[in-house]
Parts: structure tokens; sequence; C-alpha cells
């Protein structure tokens, strides 16, 4: 789960934006142009707003950005640990059986054919 806690402040975000027209943003936000406008003279909007806004900017994409490079780089170090266990756990395997075949202690007396 991706987590902004903390957004720039709106006329940032807005000044950021590759859009620049405010009937996109607005229509973006669902919003209309004057609840925008409103928003923007107060330089402030509710959260879902911002939030929105956050990642269409370059912090956003940042953050998105950095959380898939760590989570690939997590999952590409489990994959080669996991590998590296397999390699491991074979050549004891082949160990063992290269000793002689030990039944089990559970197995019958008389195998059938």
């Amino acid at each position: 789960m991706f987590r902004a806690t903390h957004t720039p402040p709106l006329s940032l975000l807005l000044d950021d934006m590759f859009e620049k027209n405010p009937k996109k943003v607005a229509k973006h936000l669902g919003v209309t142009v004057a609840t925008l406008k409103r928003w923007k003279a107060a330089d402030h909007a509710p959260r879902a707003a911002l939030l929105a806004l956050f990642y269409e900017s370059r912090w956003g994409y940042s953050l998105l950005y950095t959380t898939a490079f760590n989570a690939e780089t997590m999952a590409r170090g489990l994959a080669d640990c996991y590998q590296r266990e397999n390699a491991a756990l074979r050549m004891r395997i082949a160990r063992l059986e290269a000793l002689g075949n030990f039944d089990s202690a559970n197995q019958p007396i008389w195998k059938t054919m």
C-alpha cells in the first residue's frame, strides 16, 4: 500500500501539474471549475483531491517509483535466497542418496512387486 502522509500545498501541486488547463484539472478531480478556483484561493483542498493531485505530481511519481523499485529489489533478493537454499538442499539430498538406500522405518517387511 502506498502512503502519502504529507502532501505539498495545493499551490505547489497545481504548479507541478503537467496539465495547466483548469477545466481538465477540475474534471480530473470531479469538481467544478468554481470549486477549484475556491480551493486555489484558500490554497487548501480536501485530502482526497490533494492525494489525487499528489499522485499526478513528481512527488507522487517518485514515491510510486521508489516503492516499486524497493519491492522489486526485495523480491529479487528473496528469490535469490530461495534458489541458494534449494541448491543446498539438493546437494544434501544427493549426498544422502549416495551413501546408500536406507529404507524408511515404517516400510513393510514384505515388499510387493
